[in-house]
Order: structure tokens, then C-alpha cells, then sequence
């Protein structure tokens, strides 16, 4: 995945689940359907999504792709 080897470049580092809900986020799905996907409720893909925007330094699920997509 091109964005798993950039994140390893900056040193960021992505759980297995948190890289499946990147991979749907780039998708354009939305959180209801993230879960369903996943199998997943809803609240665990928001604690997802506000992990990895915590840890890229984002503020939103467009910035969690954009900056994986460097």
C-alpha cells in the first residue's frame, strides 16, 4: 500500500485496523458504512479516525488521506 510505505517513511505508525479505515476513508465511505464494513460500530471507527488524525496532526478525514497520499 503506497500509503503504508510513506507512513513508515514519516515514522507514523498505523495499527492493522487503522490502515482498513484509511483504506475506506480514501474510498469515500462514510463512517456508518466504514462499520459496516468492518463489523465494527460506528463509535469504534470515530476513535479510529480520531487517533490517526491526532497522530498525522490533521483536523479532518480528507487530511488523514491527503497526508498518507504523500
Amino acid at each position: 500500500m503506497k500509503e503504508n510505505k510513506t507512513l513508515q517513511n514519516a515514522k507514523i505508525h498505523l495499527t492493522p485496523r487503522e490502515l482498513e479505515v484509511l483504506k475506506h476513508l480514501a474510498q469515500g465511505l462514510t463512517n456508518k458504512e466504514i462499520a459496516f464494513q468492518m463489523n465494527k460500530s460506528v463509535s469504534t471507527v470515530k476513535q479510529h479516525i480520531s487517533g490517526m488524525m491526532l497522530r498525522l496532526d490533521v483536523h479532518t478525514r480528507t487530511g488523514i488521506v491527503i497526508k498518507a497520499q504523500k
